[in-house]
Order: structure tokens, then sequence, then C-alpha cells
């Protein structure tokens, strides 16, 4: 039998989320805390390249109800209320918990918080957010770590989770280092899902290795998902891949279409530039669609204090802009072609489905960050999302993991799950001729990636690239080969993104209206009678079952109204003589 290692709780994942769940649990008393990351916990993720933006309600400075509807609102009525409440109750202590380990965020000369109004600010309502030198999180975060004595082991990806079959909780994972190919299970008290989301390898900087795995574990031990047809439609240089938004946006950065015109007032009157990322990207798609492309960052009203800001914020995103030639001599070029990104659900959008416990539907399985459905933020809640919701959900999911795991009798690992384990991941090795993961990849993209399938969405278009990724699941996942363990990896996460993508379509074409980011144009309008539900997907026997869930309001402080309205995108196209067809 593979060797096994013992761990009073288990924390897959290291950014973040991962970081502050293993933190956390130690200080509430589990003895050994083990997490384990895929890449090199404080140099890889999500995490590590934040743009160091950090939207945080500050009590006795911020307005409650500004925040909180603001949340709500942008989060399309998907939230989960009671999340969204509990973070923002808990996010400014957990700030103030990140400088204490050593974090600084950009303050004055009189030492109050320097905050940035950038992405969903507007002069009616707006929301500032503390600033930080975006790769210092994880420095300090992996430091606190070592302090705590959390056990840490770097390049190591979980492949599997373990249940005890009499009572269905989770027991533990297999996994495998991936510099010398050793395989081995961890018997565990809990499991804490911290692996991030599933970004399909798009073109947007950093997130190449975020590819769905804490979904798909979580998908296969029977843990119920939703909000996955909810997608971060993320921004980027056309030239390579960018990150940092929110910081573009805050300094004073415009869209201009091919014409030179400014066009976000047309799609988003309050916001304007400032807009959420579905509707940046819905409106850049809009604009080619009536062929005013392609679509230009423009950076004209920049001064020079905007780019020492630039580079203070955004100093890896500042370089490459240098070498790339767009900085040069202090002075920033006018315009830079932009694009839009399928970027999966990373910061928001699709995941397990988590209680304000982060507690999943399996008992002794937990989740936090972007491994969970984003219940704070809904479908985009400007205020709840992201790095914030990761420490929020990170710190809860240990706590009571580490709670649970007090209380409960430990259960042995399953010889029969470990074997079986064993047998995935050594038939990949073991096979001589095969498939190459990148090929899946490609085949992923092709799929996904154009406007028409991840935008402007269809139901016949969205039923095509739904047979294509069922085709590679059936007749192309199955003869996926690895040469070395570095390969093993490649192919595991080529075969999470073709699971991921059939979740995505699966729930696109169950909500039959557009909401957000799920922009249909067979079913144009947001119906707030019939739709104010979620999409639940749980995986049995290989297939994906669906049901809705409609969402208790009776017990939410903030309620929509009950009526029919149309998109706003799609509001827009119209009124410009253009409807979407």
């Amino acid at each position: 039998m593979t060797k096994s290692i013992f761990a009073d709780i288990l924390v897959i994942g290291g950014g973040a989320a991962g970081c502050f769940a293993a933190i956390k649990a130690k200080q509430a008393g589990a003895k050994k805390v083990l997490l384990i990351d895929k890449g090199h916990v404080g140099k890889s993720g999500c995490s590590k390249f934040a743009a160091g933006s950090f939207k945080c309600f500050i009590p006795r400075e911020d307005n409650w109800d500004l925040w909180f509807s603001k949340a709500v609102d942008e989060g399309w009525f998907i939230n989960d209320q009671d999340w969204t409440r509990t973070h923002l109750e808990e996010v400014f202590d957990r700030a103030r918990e990140l400088e204490t380990w050593g974090l600084e965020f950009i303050k004055d000369e009189n030492g109050c918080y320097e905050r940035l109004e950038g992405q969903g600010s507007s002069d009616e309502r707006p929301i500032k957010t503390l600033m930080f030198r975006g790769p210092e999180l994880m420095d300090v975060l992996r430091k606190a770590a070592r302090l705590n004595e959390v056990t840490i082991m770097d390049k190591t990806m979980a492949t599997h989770l373990f249940l005890d079959q009499a009572h269905k909780r989770a027991i533990g994972a297999y996994a495998f280092d991936q510099r010398s190919g050793h395989q081995f299970a961890v018997q565990a008290g809990a499991v804490i899902l911290a692996a991030g989301a599933q970004a399909y390898k798009s073109h947007y900087a950093y997130q190449k290795m975020v590819t769905g795995d804490a979904h798909v574990m979580a998908l296969k031990a029977g843990a119920e998902l939703t909000n996955y047809e909810f997608c971060c439609h993320h921004l980027s240089c056309a030239d390579f891949d960018t990150t940092g938004m929110n910081v573009l946006q805050g300094a004073g950065a415009r869209f201009v279409n091919g014409r030179g015109e400014s066009y976000m007032q047309k799609y988003d009157f309050e916001y304007g530039d400032h807009a959420a990322m579905n509707r940046l990207s819905g409106a850049m798609a809009c604009e080619v669609f009536r062929g005013n492309g392609p679509i230009y960052y423009d950076f004209s009203d920049f001064t020079e204090e905007s780019l020492v800001y630039f580079n203070k914020t955004l100093p890896i995103m500042y370089r490459a802009f240098e070498r790339a030639g767009y900085i040069k001599d202090g002075k920033i070029r006018e315009r830079v072609e932009w694009v839009s990104v399928n970027n999966g659900n990373v910061g928001y959008g699709g995941g397990v489905r988590i209680n304000t416990n982060c507690e999943t539907n399996i008992q002794g399985l937990y989740a936090a960050g972007d491994s969970t459905c984003g219940p704070a933020s809904g479908v985009e809640g400007f205020c709840a999302y992201a790095i914030p919701f990761a420490v929020t959900s990170g710190a809860r999911s240990g706590l009571f993991a580490a709670d649970y795991v007090a209380k409960t009798e430990r259960a042995e690992l399953i010889r029969e799950q470990v074997c079986a384990a064993e047998q995935d991941l050594c038939s990949i090795v073991d096979r001589k001729h095969g498939m190459d993961p990148d090929y899946v990849v490609l085949k992923v993209q092709e799929l996904l990636f154009p406007m028409e399938v991840y935008l402007l969405r269809h139901e016949k278009r969205l039923n095509k690239a739904l047979r294509g990724i069922r085709d590679l699941k059936d007749n192309v996942v199955p003869k996926l080969k690895a040469v070395d363990p570095h390969g093993l990896r490649m192919a595991i996460e080529a075969s999470n993104m073709v699971r991921c993508s059939e979740l995505f379509l699966v729930a696109a074409l169950e909500r039959k209206e557009s909401r957000g980011s799920h922009l249909r144009i067979d079913y144009p309008e947001i119906d707030n009678n019939d739709w104010l539900k979620w999409v639940i997907l749980k995986g049995k026997e290989g297939q994906i079952l669906t049901r809705l869930e409609p969402i208790p309001f009776d017990k939410y402080p903030y309620k929509p109204e009950r009526k029919k309205i149309k998109h706003p995108v799609a509001k827009a196209m119209e009124d410009l003589g253009t409807p979407l067809n």
C-alpha cells in the first residue's frame, strides 16, 4: 500500500485563503496542520500576484448600508446575504491582522490609509480600496504560517479526496511530489480546499496553474457546486498577459474604441470606466459587434503621480510595460490595445458551495477563497470578493475545521480508495502512447474562448461547445499521457479544465435568463420573477446533475424588485440600434 502520513487538518492550496486557514487552525489548537501546494507557497498562484487592492469595509469610517447594498446589487442578488454580512463584519479585523504580521498598507504622511477609488466606485456611491505592494502579501503569509508551525509541502499536488463510507465524511487525500514523483496518502481529521478557481490557462497574468483542481476533487467526492454559469470576464493587454485593472481604473485610464470614442457611459451610466468586469467585457464585445473595434485602453489622462502609483502597487506589471516600450523616459504610451479574457471563476463565480462556517455538504470537508462559489459577492459584488474574501473565508474555515476535529473521532483510510487513486495516476504515467495535455488545453480554449460562447451566449452555441467538451471528456481525456511528474501535473490540469468547462456550459444552459456576466441573447431579460434561484450542480457516476434552489429572500435584509428588465448591455445595444442576435 502507498505510504501515508497523518495530519489533524489538511489544507490543499497555499494562497491567501489556504495560509489563513492553516494559521487559524493552528491558533485554534489543531496540533498538526499540513499545507500542501502544487506551486511554492508564497511564490505562485493568484494571491502572489494580487494587484495590490484590498476592498475593505472600515467600521466608523465607511457606510454599512452603502457597502452591503452595493455588494448585493453588483452580485445581482445571487449572494448568500448571510455571507455578505459576515464578510463585511470581519474583513477589517483580517486586514489589521495582516498588518501585525508585517503587510504594509499604503498610508499618507499622517499615517492614514491611502485608499483608491477604483473599480466599483462612482460619484454617487463611492467605494474606497486599501492598497498594498502586490507581491508582498504572500511573503508575509508564508512567514506567518512558518511562525505558527504550519507544516508546508511545496510542489505537491493533491488529486483525490478520501471519504469514510460509513459516515460520508472527508478523511484525507491523495497527492504526489512533482519533483520526485513520489505518491502518498494523507490521513486527516478534516480537509480544507483552498486550491483556487478555474482560469482555463487564459490570456491573463500569472494564472496558468489555476485549473479548478479543488472543484473537480469536490465534484468527484459528491460535494455540491453552484454559480458556475457566472464568469470573471477580465481584461488584459492584447500583446501580453497583464493584471491590475482596479489600479488602472482608479488612476484614470479609460476605454476607447477603434474610432477613438469613449463609450462606457453608453453601457453603464453610473460607473462608466469604473464598471464591473462583466459590463466592461460586454461593452467591449458590443463595440466589436458594431464594427467599432479594436478596443484600446487610453492612458492620456495619466499624470506623473499616476505612474508613480502604478509602479508602487503593480511593480511587476510596470516592468512589463517598460520592457514592451509602453513606458519610456517616465511617460506611458497614450493608447494600448486591450482585450476581454475568459478568466473562469477567479475572484468570483462558480465553485464549491459552503455555509458561513465554510462547511460543504460533506462532513469534514471545508472550502475557502476561490475554491468556493463566492457566496459573499454573488455574480461580482464589488465589496466582497477576491483577496478580502480569501482571508475572511480562509480564517473561518481554519477555525471551524479545528473545532470539528477536536470533537470528532478519527477514521482510518480505506485501502481500496488509496489503491484506486494510485492506479489513476500510474495509468497516465505508464501510458506509452496517448494524447499530449497541451492538445487538450488548446481544444478547450478553442471551444470556450470565442466571444459568441462565453460573452454573448445562445443555446445553440452553448450546446455546440458542450458537445465538443463531452467529446474531449469521453474520447481524449482517457488517453492523456505523461512522461514525468511535471507532465502528470499538466495532464491532470488538462483533465480538470475539461470537467470544469462542462460544469460551466451545463449551468449556463440551465439558467434561462440574463444576469450579470451571464448574458443570454436568446433570453436577454433579467427575470426576478422566476430566476432568483441558485443552479446547484452535483456529480453522479460521471454525469452532472442539476437542481434549482430558490434564494431565501424571506430571511435576507436586502430584497429585489420582482420584475423583468432588459440586461443593461442588451438594452444599450437596443438603444444604439444594433440589437444582439
